[in-house]
């Protein structure tokens, strides 16, 4: 099999050989942009959590959090990091191309919820009881105002501002969060990771209207976390009505929202686009914490499934905003397109705090065949990512060897599996696949060793070809299936695959069980796609969750790093240290650019539209002449300020959060 003849430089000249279009110069052109944004020394002001103590239902006892409540005994921290222009105007309208399927639902809770465009709009329509400082990642007040935690860290108790109320009006109170536990561990909404999670804590109970408590059932620092930030639900429309009927109501709709973004009904235009607005009734309107925050009065998402449709989009104006996901784009293309030398079109890398997700190809460990390691560890063998990261992709991204790359929890022994035909012959061979059949590939029992790789996006076909040229010639069938987002996606949470192309995004703080528990991974549904189960894992996973230490947290979830990595669950792929984003220069932004953990799909949270830049790209397009500033094409604010003012102790990195 190994002296077929290799068909991967051809690929490759091939697939670089493109280039798209290059502009007739312009008579004039925006002076160069600087490679890199310097302005590590900006001192980021503070603001404070503005609430009343008089406010509230009259009946309720100052003591159960009613008017004349002081917080004496309870714990908050009013003052955060203010990375928001106070003096930023709202309005206007962000059109972004980010939808490369119509999502598979619109809830935020339940089967299949956990969807790229979800993960966008929960956060700006739904506000949980306590938040994270954008910059610290300390928790700071949000629906609640003050919070207590029990000596023995298991039981916690929130005081619900009382000025918090829904969209329709209604005012938040501790019933909402009873009813969004309940519907949380309903088993007919059909979320085994949530059930795992808000299991392991009993049945919130309402000391009063504004005092809510939950006991956990061990005193896992992650409990906390999970509570406080997880986003409230409205229980006057989701209180009486089954985990089933709440996957069939809001399949396609919303309730009632807290946050400062709705959807309206007729904003929804199913399958094309969806538009998220900019709400004037927001109860947290006038709180000098959000000032500068939000402030773009609406986003309107098309869906746009090729991406060198929406790249030709943007070019032309159609959309103001993408993530560019072809490095031969940005290397070559970008910087070629008139608009971008008159500084007009700004490309621009965001190096934040983001963690850093997996991608690759997700394997179904129960298939047979791909629950032998040797073999799983032979198709990471047959994945040339050096060449490929190489030849296809300018060297923009660094080959995944761990996963939470590129942060403090990699374990260091972890080598990289690197191309290697020979190494993963030897390896079918010792799993058993000797024998060749009348087309060349490996047969053990009377079956042939094939798989299919579902994938998504037609992008991912020159790495996939790739790879299948090398299983060919090792003896392995690989055929290619091009999927809908949503179906791939669906398939994937049934493990209805055997190789499936992805990529996760990432949390702040790592919660290893919701993806890596052996009790998930019998069970449909969640995180666990690859149905991994190890028992040195549960162990570290359990003690992980116990432990308040951080740096006993590192050193255990590095273990579980090592384990996980050997096992090889994925075929690794690369990642990018950074946001690598092309917009309009229409936008205006604070000197940091964006907050400390902004991933694409969020860095314009403090932005806002200028209408001067607004006025001047629309003389621009009738007049060649006019040129604008370009800004430098690195904005590193947040790793340099890291670097000077963070110690070696501060800071959690990456984790799983579903990017599907």
């Amino acid at each position: 099999m190994l002296d077929r003849a290799p068909a991967l430089i051809a690929l490759l000249l091939t697939a670089c050989s493109g280039g798209g279009e290059t502009p007739p110069a312009q008579p004039e052109l925006a002076a160069p942009a600087p490679e890199v944004q310097e302005n590590v020394d900006i001192d980021i002001p503070m603001a404070t959590y503005a609430w009343n103590p008089a406010d509230g239902d009259a009946s309720v006892p100052a003591e159960l959090g009613g008017p004349g409540f002081t917080g004496e005994g309870w714990t908050t921290r009013m003052e955060r990091h203010a990375l928001g222009d106070p003096s930023a105007p709202q309005g206007g309208q962000m059109l972004v191309g980010m939808l490369s399927d119509w999502p598979p639902t619109l809830r935020v809770a339940g089967k299949d919820w956990n969807d790229f465009f979800n993960y966008f709009t929960y956060p700006i329509m739904y506000q949980p009881l306590l938040e994270f400082d954008s910059v610290t990642q300390e928790l700071v007040p949000a629906l609640a105002t003050h919070w207590q935690i029990s000596e023995d860290k298991k039981t916690y108790r929130f005081r619900i501002n009382p000025a918090a109320e829904w969209s329709d009006g209604t005012p938040v109170t501790s019933a909402d969060v009873i009813a969004t536990y309940k519907l949380l561990l309903d088993p007919t909404l059909l979320d085994p990771s949530a059930a795992l999670t808000y299991g392991k804590m009993s049945t919130p109970v309402a000391l009063s209207k504004y005092i809510v408590e939950v006991t956990a059932k061990s005193p896992d620092w992650l409990n906390l976390l999970n509570f406080a930030a997880r986003h409230i639900l409205p229980a006057h429309q989701i209180g009486d009505i089954t985990g089933a009927d709440y996957l069939d109501e809001y399949q396609f709709a919303y309730t009632a929202v807290t946050g400062p973004y709705e959807v309206k009904p007729e904003d929804i235009d199913t399958g094309n686009s969806i538009t998220i607005t900019r709400r004037t009734d927001w109860w947290a309107e006038d709180n000098p914490v959000y000032d500068g925050w939000y402030n773009i009065g609406s986003f309107k998402f098309s869906v746009v499934k090729d991406p060198a449709l929406r790249f030709e989009k943007i070019k032309k104006g159609e959309i103001d905003y993408i993530q560019v996901p072809k490095a031969q784009w940005w290397v070559e293309v970008v910087p070629e397109l008139e608009p971008v030398k008159r500084g007009l079109l700004q490309p621009r890398k965001f190096f934040t705090s983001a963690p850093n997700g997996v991608s690759g190809m997700a394997i179904n460990m129960q298939r047979p065949g791909l629950d032998d390691v040797r073999v799983r560890k032979a198709l990471q063998h047959l994945y040339d990512r050096e060449t490929m990261i190489e030849k296809l992709y300018f060297n923009e991204y660094d080959p995944i060897v761990s996963y939470w790359p590129g942060s403090v929890y990699s374990n260091p022994d972890n080598a990289l599996i690197g191309y290697d035909e020979v190494a993963a012959v030897e390896l079918l061979e010792q799993a058993g696949w000797t024998d060749l059949n009348a087309d060349g590939y490996r047969v053990k029992d009377g079956k042939e060793l094939g798989f299919t790789v579902a994938y998504e996006s037609p992008l991912s076909e020159r790495n996939l070809t790739v790879f299948q040229e090398s299983a060919n010639r090792a003896g392995i069938r690989i055929e290619l299936q091009l999927l809908t987002r949503a179906t791939r996606w669906k398939n994937m949470r049934q493990r209805k695959f055997d190789l499936a192309s992805t990529a996760w995004g990432a949390v702040i703080f790592p919660q290893p069980e919701t993806s890596w528990s052996s009790a998930l991974a019998a069970q449909m549904d969640n995180n666990n796609v690859v149905g991994f189960a190890n028992a040195r894992v549960d162990e570290l996973v359990e003690a992980y969750n116990g432990a308040y230490d951080m740096s006993e947290r590192r050193a255990l979830l590095s273990e579980i790093d090592g384990i996980i990595y050997n096992e090889h669950p994925y075929i690794l792929g690369w990642y990018s240290a950074n946001q690598r984003v092309l917009y309009w220069n229409k936008f205006g932004m604070p000197d940091w650019g964006t907050h400390r953990y902004a991933e694409y799909d969020n860095l314009f949270h403090v932005w806002w539209i200028d209408e001067d830049k607004v006025a001047t790209l629309a003389k621009a397009k009738d007049d060649p002449s006019i040129t604008m500033e370009p800004g430098a094409r690195e904005n590193r604010f947040w790793r340099q300020w890291a670097d000077k003012h963070e110690s070696a102790s501060a800071g959690d990195a990456a984790a799983e959060k579903p990017a599907e």
